[in-house]
């Protein structure tokens, strides 16, 4: 009998194997042991090889089980109960994939009696209902942000309010002269409010720790920093960091920026110093995410990758995250919320 078959043993609500050798197991509750095995693999990368089989024992699964299990990349799942509405997500998984994923299990009924799982019953997008689930399980990186009756002593920005939850995504829309910059500008705290309340991880922003916010303004070509690129990268990490070179360059990669290494930021034009200062904000790890039009200078292959570390952003680390943007590219990403200046948030 293949280990994963076997009866748990008292006390264990989850084990994982690869080739029949156990690799992970765990005593936690609700979907704890699968997001503790996801850290698992994150930190020990080299654990897996091509080809190796990941098979898994779990007391129970439901919808959200599932979406997590099959992110793990497990081919061969028991449970000692399962959901048809998990068993019906595995077996569309199957239809669409070349993969299949293999379900022992000893009891099956209707739905797992939760909140969770009413959730997630109407949902296909594995994205979508992964996000959903950090943050029921308070694993997002984000703070919450709140605007209340905001105005602003010039333009059109008037009695504003919104509100996004932490690890949110909002994405601002709005015709030129409506505010967008301006509001990103007041949630940094470098404009003022005529009046109205902005309340960040519910604190004012002057009262928040430094690096919360990461803030990635407009292109300006003009933009002076007599500092060479790493050392732009390097103000946005906090000075007790380890591994400060190795955070430089993990950032360089993921913005496709290795090629500016040792550049001047000067000397750069306004798409590459756009990347760097992505980069800067990724080193960070900022909780609050701004960005004013981030794609306006960048090249088709460039834009692309933004709109790939947004998405990853969205469903990895997860912060909050506020973009101001023309691109219709962008516009168009999958479960952000959409703000029109002047109009009500739509959720």
């Amino acid at each position: 009998m293949e280990k994963y078959l076997e009866p748990l043993p008292e006390g264990i609500t989850l084990r994982i194997f690869k080739n029949d050798q156990l690799l992970f197991e765990s005593r936690g509750k609700w979907l704890h042991p699968l997001f503790e095995a996801e850290n698992f693999f994150k930190e020990n990368p080299l654990v897996l090889e091509e080809g190796d089989i990941l098979s898994s024992h779990d007391t129970a699964i439901g919808k959200a089980a599932a979406v997590l299990t099959a992110r793990l990349g497990i081919t061969k799942i028991n449970a000692n109960l399962l959901s048809q509405l998990a068993l019906d997500y595995i077996n569309q998984l199957n239809e669409s994939s070349s993969q299949k994923i293999q379900v022992n299990y000893t009891n099956l009924i209707p739905r797992l009696m939760c909140a969770t799982e009413d959730q997630l019953s109407h949902l296909s997008d594995s994205d979508q209902m992964y996000f959903l689930l950090r943050q029921r399980a308070r694993l997002v990186q984000g703070v919450d942000v709140s605007v209340k009756n905001l105005s602003y002593k010039y333009g059109s920005l008037k009695d504003l309010s919104f509100e996004v939850k932490s690890g949110g995504h909002l994405m601002i829309l709005g015709e030129n002269g409506a505010g967008k910059t301006t509001l990103l500008r007041l949630l940094t705290g470098s404009l003022k409010p005529a009046s109205g309340e902005i309340l960040i991880d519910g604190k004012k922003i002057s009262a928040l720790p430094k690096y919360t916010i990461g803030y990635i303004p407009q292109v300006n070509d003009k933009t002076k920093f007599s500092l060479s690129v790493e050392e732009v990268i390097s103000l946005g990490i906090p000075e007790r960091s380890r591994n400060r070179r190795q955070i430089i360059k993990d950032v360089l990669e993921r913005t496709c920026s290795e090629k500016l290494a040792g550049r001047n930021f000067d000397s750069l034009s306004g798409g590459e110093k756009q990347k760097i200062s992505l980069a800067r904000c990724l080193a960070q790890k900022a909780k609050l995410l701004l960005l004013d039009e981030p794609t306006a200078a960048l090249d088709c292959e460039n834009r692309k990758m933004v709109v790939n570390i947004l998405r990853s952003l969205t469903i990895s680390e997860i912060p909050t995250i506020i973009v101001v943007t023309h691109d219709t590219e962008l516009a168009k990403m999958h479960g952000w919320d959409i703000l029109h200046l002047g109009e009500s948030l739509n959720v």
